[in-house]
């Protein structure tokens, strides 16, 4: 009885994985994350802890021995290396709540894989939780048409019509999905196929089309072009090795092959044509390019990450530490991009940079001995009745020519697909799900590893000590990180009690030191900055979150001294509370761990140049520009400090390449004029900008500000009577500045 009541647990826990997909949750941070992954980590744990016990009871679901399983356990082992010998070994273990990563989930996805390789030990098992995984994709498939409809969205913040993400929280993770889905798919109507007679294949053809047609669409609609083109080589890959392995479906594989081709080229030739700009997705494969900004940032973060690699090459840097490798080596040319990538976007040179080559070569053995499991001979493998009691004397399981081909090209499609992204909780449950059935199949007749066993006495003991193991590793892995997590959220919600109660919370969900602290410390630094700007908020609530976020950045930049970001938020902090002076060196060490990122430069001059230091503010903006001169904003700023320095020559010279385009009518240049009484410059900027945009109103009130200030009342009004015509929004404000010009009481801001 207890050894069925342990089969029910984990064969539960294994079917409800599926279903965690829909799980979006709105009282935690970052709800479309956490809620998943820590669902995930439970599940896992309490099957984890039956299947412990039932393995000790009985010898059918004890581990198998298998290449593919022990090369996962040395990559999960390297890993552990890697990351207790990086550089930030707390958060490499444990990761953070905005991904949810680290060797802590994947030490779950290595259990999950052991359990369910070894406890769905029948292909009707396995075919019931396909099913199962397939019919969920459906129902997310459906909600994904009723967000392109416009009937639900779970995210309106991110998502759109032209790219859905469903209950996901990000297109290119709903994309993966559907991917693992279609090939899932395609590889059981094969299987069907192949073992159903002719006449009896229309109602599970129809089910399976349907599936494959439903998540095809949804995955399109994502717009995610890497998972797109991915999966468009994996169809051709697969056809082409059902083609060269099967002469009997060679002339099947030709015609698709042909067909992809054809439609390829085709879509190419008619890229530029209006309909094609009219179809989001169509869109997006249409502007793959070299030159596209998205394709130039991930060369370049592939760039940095080499040169992070190449310095610690065997072992890496440990997960999670990215930032660091990202902030060290910043491209200038990236100031048009994201400023704090914590993921390379591409497989390979994550795992070089988490766990360096050691790593890397690990990683990559797990895919070799699944592909060599699904393409090995058909051998006959003998086993004993103790070691596999439902196995019969030299039974097989291998694949066929067709199942291996399908599931070699899915491999090479997620392979693909991840070149470019990263891993989520979700694809990596369905690549772990796929590699525990190809351990299962692959070793299915192999002896099981050497156990002992426990007597029927004894295991209700055993029974009641994994359930007090589970207890224990569910509260160490995700106790105090749940309860964290919602003080972090009730800190940036609304309180009865005021901000004073906001405070508290973020105090108490620092209190926990869980893995949530970097993030909970720095919405609370945000949130300083915001507040003690606000009017009206009483100083002493103002002093007391200005010096807790203050004291809690400063920790932060102690426990973690080789990232940029905690000194540079500190920085900023303190700049926003007036203390220039001791902002200031805390921005320099922020560009001595970052001496490339621009933004860094930009709040260091500022301080300095509000602190009265102008020539260092000078020379910090001429640094700045010097790292890429074609970033606007930085030639924006440096002229600008040169105009306060005056020197005409050399603004004159920064500004010349943007009075083309009038990218030089600016605020920052407005105000820097102003500071010295040159009107004519600024009128001689804008009417430039004028002249290239005419409609754009808010340039004509500068204009006529500038005229004002020149004494050319006249020339002022006529120009903010231009205002009424083009923008008939703004005519009350202009009528009303005339007024003040005319009667005398217009003032200069």
């Amino acid at each position: 009885m207890i050894e069925k009541t342990l089969r029910l647990i984990v064969l539960s826990g294994i079917f409800a994985l599926p279903f965690i997909v829909f799980i979006v949750a709105q009282s935690l941070f970052f709800p479309f994350i956490t809620g998943k992954n820590f669902a995930f980590r439970i599940i896992v744990e309490i099957i984890t802890g039956a299947y412990l016990a039932l393995a000790l009871a009985n010898p059918i679901f004890r581990p198998k021995r298998s290449w593919l399983l022990g090369l996962f356990a040395l990559f999960v082992i390297v890993v552990a290396v890697a990351d207790a010998l990086g550089v930030a070994p707390f958060k490499s273990f444990w990761s953070n709540y905005e991904r949810m990563d680290g060797w802590v989930t994947l030490a779950h996805l290595f259990l999950y894989f052991l359990v369910a390789s070894n406890v769905l030990n029948t292909e009707k098992l396995w075919r019931t939780f396909w099913h199962v995984s397939l019919s969920v994709s459906a129902v997310v498939g459906t909600y994904g048409l009723l967000q392109l409809a416009g009937f639900a969205s779970l995210n309106p913040g991110f998502s759109s019509l032209s790219r859905i993400d469903a209950t996901f929280g990000n297109p290119i993770y709903l994309a993966v999905y559907m991917l693992f889905n279609i090939g899932i798919a395609a590889m059981l109507w094969a299987r069907t196929w192949q073992d159903s007679k002719p006449g009896k294949r229309v109602w599970f053809s129809a089910l399976y089309g349907g599936v494959i047609a439903l998540d095809l669409l949804i995955l399109l609609m994502t717009g995610t072009r890497g998972t797109i083109l991915g999966l468009i080589g994996g169809v051709v890959l697969s056809a082409l090795l059902i083609g060269f392995a099967s002469p009997t479906m060679r002339r099947f594989a030709i015609i698709t092959v042909v067909g992809i081709l054809i439609a390829g080229g085709g879509f190419w030739l008619v890229r530029g044509e209006a309909w094609i700009q009219k179809i989001p997705v169509l869109h997006r494969l249409a502007t793959i390019s070299l030159e596209d900004n998205t394709t130039k940032a991930r060369f370049m973060n592939w760039g940095m990450a080499w040169a992070g690699v190449k310095e610690r090459p065997i072992l890496g840097w440990g997960q999670e530490n990215y930032a660091i490798v990202f902030d060290k080596y910043y491209n200038p040319r990236m100031y048009a991009q994201e400023q704090w990538f914590d993921r390379v976007h591409n497989i390979i040179f994550d795992w070089l940079v988490a766990a360096g080559f050691v790593g890397l070569v690990s990683y990559i053995s797990i895919l070799i001995s699944a592909l060599w499991l699904l393409w090995r001979p058909n051998v006959e493998r003998g086993s004993t009745e103790a070691s596999t009691p439902n196995v019969k004397k030299n039974e097989t399981n291998t694949f066929s020519t067709v199942e291996a081909s399908i599931l070699t090209g899915l491999l090479a499609a997620y392979f693909f697909h991840n070149l470019f992204v990263f891993d989520n909780i979700t694809s990596y449950i369905l690549f772990a799900s796929v590699l525990a059935y190809i351990a299962w199949r692959g070793s299915y007749g192999t002896a099981s590893l050497n156990i002992p066993s426990v007597s029927a006495r004894a295991l209700p003991v055993v029974a009641v000590c994994a359930v007090i193991l589970v207890f224990g590793a569910t509260w160490l892995v995700n106790g105090k990180a749940l309860v964290a997590n919602r003080a972090l959220l009730h800190g940036l919600g609304r309180q009865q009690g005021g901000l004073q109660k906001n405070l508290e919370y973020f105090k108490e969900s620092i209190s926990y030191e869980s893995f949530g602290t970097q993030e909970a410390r720095e919405q609370l630094a945000q949130a300083a900055a915001q507040i003690i700007r606000i009017d009206g908020v009483p100083d002493a609530i103002k002093r007391d979150f200005l010096s807790t976020a203050a004291e809690e950045m400063s920790r932060m930049a102690v426990e973690s001294p080789l990232d940029a970001r905690f000194p540079l938020f500190l920085g900023a902090l303190l700049s926003a509370s007036g203390n220039f002076d001791k902002a200031i060196p805390v921005l320099q060490k922020a560009h001595e761990l970052s001496p490339g990122k621009q933004t860094i430069l930009f709040e260091l001059a500022s301080n300095m140049f509000a602190n009265g230091d102008t020539v260092s503010a000078l020379a910090t903006y001429k640094k700045a520009f010097d790292l890429e001169p074609s970033f606007t904003h930085a030639r924006i700023w440096y002229a600008a400090s040169v105009i306060r320095a005056k020197n005409d020559d050399l603004a004159s010279k920064l500004l010349t390449p943007l009075l083309e385009k009038g990218g030089a009518a600016d605020p920052r240049i407005a105000a820097a004029y102003v500071s010295r009484g040159r009107f004519d410059k600024i009128v001689e900027i804008w009417e430039t900008h004028i002249k290239l945009n005419p409609n754009d109103a808010q340039g004509y009130f500068t204009l006529a500000a500038a005229y004002y200030g020149m004494g050319n009342q006249a020339r002022a009004i006529s120009t903010l009577e231009k205002v009424a015509v083009i923008a008939p929004g703004a005519k009350v404000q202009a009528d009303a500045l005339i007024e003040q010009i005319r009667s005398g009481k217009a003032k200069l801001q």
